[in-house]
């Protein structure tokens, strides 16, 4: 009998553990979260990123729109960044309560999208490898810099121009991810 309780207690959401957010702006909701002044969080915001210094389509273009420092430090790897490599960039601090808003460079694109010679550049091993380095990373940073709350906010990376199975990579985000609270984002189409 017991249980059955936490089982149900421990309810997917949508077939996930995740929520879909259709009609938020992403930054905005990062921004609200890190801001809020008594459930404020940390925010991390994880997306793909390929291995060929290319930063400037798909959600790499918004991020470079709101936060050109993110795209600025990605070109500081250039072509040397290593596939399942993560490169974090802390946007913002909250001065009270120092909670931040960090992006999650996941290098798991090899090359870019051509429908022809590279229809999937993503590589699920290093997506894998990255988003298991991102868990690592926000534990850490729980423990060692006192942020007790951490949420994951992220674009519905990887099906994109990575041309990735998006329910292969949902179930990821549930392996990896499940224990922070996670929100995936919907791209508002133009």
């Amino acid at each position: 009998m017991e249980k059955s309780k936490q089982i149900t207690k421990n309810k997917r959401i949508g077939g996930h553990s995740f929520s879909i957010q259709k009609n938020s702006n992403i930054f905005e909701a990062a921004k609200q979260a890190v801001t809020a002044k008594e459930h404020g969080t940390s925010v991390m915001i994880p997306h793909v990123c390929n291995n060929v210094n290319a930063f400037g389509a798909g959600f790499a273009s918004a991020v470079a729109k709101e936060y050109y420092e993110v795209k600025a430090n990605f070109h500081l790897l250039g072509r040397s960044s290593k596939m399942g490599q993560v490169q974090y960039v802390t946007v913002y601090t909250e001065p009270k309560y120092q909670y931040k808003i960090v992006f999650a460079n996941m290098i798991a694109q090899n090359r870019i999208y051509h429908p022809e010679n590279n229809p999937r550049p993503l590589n699920y091993a290093a997506l894998t490898h990255c988003m298991m380095d991102v868990k690592m990373t926000m534990k850490s940073m729980m423990y060692n810099e006192d942020q007790t709350k951490f949420k994951i906010m992220a674009p519905k990376f990887g099906s994109g121009l990575a041309g990735g199975n998006w329910e292969f990579i949902s179930d990821l985000i549930d392996d990896c991810w499940s224990e922070f609270g996670v929100e995936v984002f919907l791209q508002k189409k133009g």
